[in-house]
């Protein structure tokens, strides 16, 4: 068992579509909230060394580890000179499940050579190291009964376990034949419904990596994937199944929480929960990949959202629970030192009190996209009426300052990206006229904000001068968003500015070719940042788009060469180190993979490519 942090691409994410795990790449999980996204967790070793954990001890094996093709399944093999061994880690998937069940993480050890005894330190700290676990220990299972429910570590025959000399835990031994396989599995049963008395004999006997092998690749085969990138894809597409919440169809940012921007430093961040302004690009992801199950449950939890609004304040949230419930207050865990030193560590998120006005357009772009896709709603009364209630907020918010897409915690600005997508809001509800039965007001609304919010960010926002479109008024900066105003159909691709502003976004904000800040401005904070990975994958589109179809490719296999070797993405990457910043995995920055290798596809096939590409292709 190794002491030293961990770097954060070498964790893998495991989950059951109500929680997920960090698993390192030796064999340790370092990071588990239990029975939710956003409970409580149980092992924290990942942002303090005396946070929990359940470790493999490494001593006398060389270790590898990968995940099993087109599974959340990771495969650990371990190799000494006298017996080679596989550990499986996953956890049994419950994607159709409304009702809190049993959740199992298993740890299954398989000898293909020799005989072996495997050691592990087991060591829960729970509701982030504040409880001290007391543990009851007999011959079949290790037993820690929480406020939330009962944790159960379930042995397999003739394993043995004692206290760690150092009382970090206990070690579990199990004694491995060869031809042998041996399970320890980690059992939560929620206090909610103990009822669930399935026998560690039981639970023992049943094949569940079989079962998790069998549901990931029945997933996997009914999707879509483009040939040139489809390993990659697919296991994007994984992550963000692992990141919806099966009983609302919820999607969280991350599974972790202050994972740091800069390491030592103070932006240190709970993703834990669900963005509204994430909806479009969710929806896009899931229903270009052939998923549509996935994106129908997410469009309901964010029109659920919409229909608990008050018709006379009609106020929406940027962010939510996975049970769209609001975000608690944010608050600092003093007693962790955080990820190498980066402190502090928070839980809650204070953004969720901010002003974001995008929400507004994101929810109706939503909406838009849903509907050309055949799974909005089918009540055009009631859609039209909560539709024309966010163009009417929009028509009362939009010239209020706000703290934009990157909530920074300076003071509100006019943002124009903000701006742009209340023009988006009010673009799209014009365009279902037919499909919401609009009336001659209601698109004399959309057509005059539309006109009025577009002429306001070219007046205010746009510098002839610099020939881009700056961050806020009177600015000394453009950000990154300008990469996406031409996905987002405000920058027209016909314009010759648009272009232009690309352009001169790319050579202000990009580094070694690839790497793309998010702005290079004060925000209010301490530090630096990383490069933001869904940036990178914004600029590939808007290129592709622009039918710049060789040099989006270029980027984008440059982008892949700086993935973890399993592939998944962090929020930022360091361009001097390629270090992963932020909190991992990232849902959005996932998104962005999967939606600028389909906007590379299409334009590929629309426009062609070179013949210096075409040899490249599959």
């Amino acid at each position: 068992m190794s002491s030293s942090p961990v770097d954060i691409k070498d964790y893998f994410t495991i989950g059951d579509f109500y929680t997920a795990a960090l698993v390192s790449n030796k064999g340790s999980i370092d990071w588990l909230c239990l029975p939710h996204f956003d409970s409580p967790s149980i092992f924290g070793k990942l942002l303090d060394k005396s946070g929990g954990f359940f470790s493999l001890v490494e001593d006398g094996w060389e270790l590898t580890c990968d995940y099993k093709n087109e599974t959340a399944i990771t495969d650990l093999s371990l190799s000494s000179i006298d017996a080679r061994l596989s550990l499986h880690d996953f956890m049994l998937p419950q994607a159709s499940s409304k009702e809190q069940q049993s959740q199992c993480q298993v740890r299954q050890l398989t000898c293909h050579e020799g005989d072996a005894e495997v050691s592990f330190v087991y060591n829960p700290r729970p509701d982030y190291a504040r409880e001290s676990a007391e543990l009851q220990v007999n011959d079949v299972s290790v037993t820690y009964v929480t406020k939330l429910g009962r944790l159960e570590l379930l042995l397999p025959d003739d394993a043995t376990v004692k206290e760690a000399p150092n009382g970090d835990g206990h070690i579990v031994q199990v004694v491995i034949k060869h031809s042998e396989t041996k399970k320890l599995i980690l059992r939560f049963v929620p206090s909610s419904n103990n009822d669930d008395q399935s026998s560690p004999s039981t639970l023992q006997e049943q094949d569940q990596e079989q079962i998790t092998s069998d549901f990931w690749r029945e997933w996997v085969a009914r999707g879509t994937y483009v040939d040139f990138c489809r390993d990659k894809l697919v296991r994007s597409a994984i992550t963000l199944k692992l990141m919806q919440f099966a009983p609302t169809g919820a999607m969280v940012a991350s599974p972790t929480t202050s994972l740091p921007e800069e390491i030592g430093g103070v932006r240190n961040w709970d993703y834990r929960y669900v963005w509204i302004r994430d909806a479009t690009f969710t929806l896009y992801a899931f229903y270009v990949l052939g998923h549509t199950e996935e994106a129908e449950r997410f469009f309901e939890f964010i029109y659920g959202i919409v229909e608990q609004c008050e018709p006379n304040e009609f106020e929406v949230s940027l962010m939510y629970t996975v049970h769209g419930e609001p975000v608690p207050a944010e608050i600092s865990l003093d007693h962790w030192a955080g990820y190498k030193g980066s402190k502090p560590v928070r839980i809650g998120n204070q953004a969720s009190e901010q002003l974001q006005l995008d929400v507004y357009g994101a929810l109706i772009d939503a909406y838009y996209f849903a509907s050309k896709k055949g799974f909005s709603q089918d009540d055009k009364a009631k859609s039209r009426r909560l539709i024309m209630n966010l163009v009417k907020k929009i028509d009362q918010l939009w010239q209020l300052p706000d703290s934009g897409i990157w909530e920074v915690r300076s003071e509100p600005r006019q943002h124009a990206y903000s701006k742009i997508m209340c023009w988006v809001g009010v673009d799209r509800a014009g365009r279902m006229k037919d499909l919401l039965d609009l009336n001659d007001e209601d698109l004399q609304i959309c057509s005059r904000l539309a006109d009025t919010i577009s002429d306001w960010v070219w007046q205010h926002c746009y510098d002839e001068q610099e020939n881009t479109i700056l961050s806020y008024p009177d600015a000394q900066h453009a950000d990154s968003t300008n990469l996406l105003f031409v996905l987002l159909q405000f920058l027209d691709k016909h314009d010759d500015r648009t272009s232009v502003i690309i352009d001169n976004t790319r050579q202000a904000l990009v580094a070694k070719e690839i790497f793309v800040y998010r702005y290079k401005a004060d925000d209010g904070l301490a530090g630096n940042e990383g490069a933001f990975v869904l940036c990178s994958y914004w600029l590939i589109s808007a290129l592709a788009i622009m039918e710049q179809v060789d040099d989006a490719y270029n980027l984008f296999k440059k982008m892949e060469s700086v993935m973890s070797p399993h592939g998944l993405l962090s929020e930022e990457i360091d361009p001097d180190t390629e270090d992963y910043l932020g909190n991992y995995p990232q849902a959005f920055s996932h998104l962005g993979y999967i939606m600028s290798a389909f906007y590379l596809h299409k334009y590929m096939k629309r426009h062609g490519a070179s013949e210096e590409l075409q040899a490249e292709l599959p």
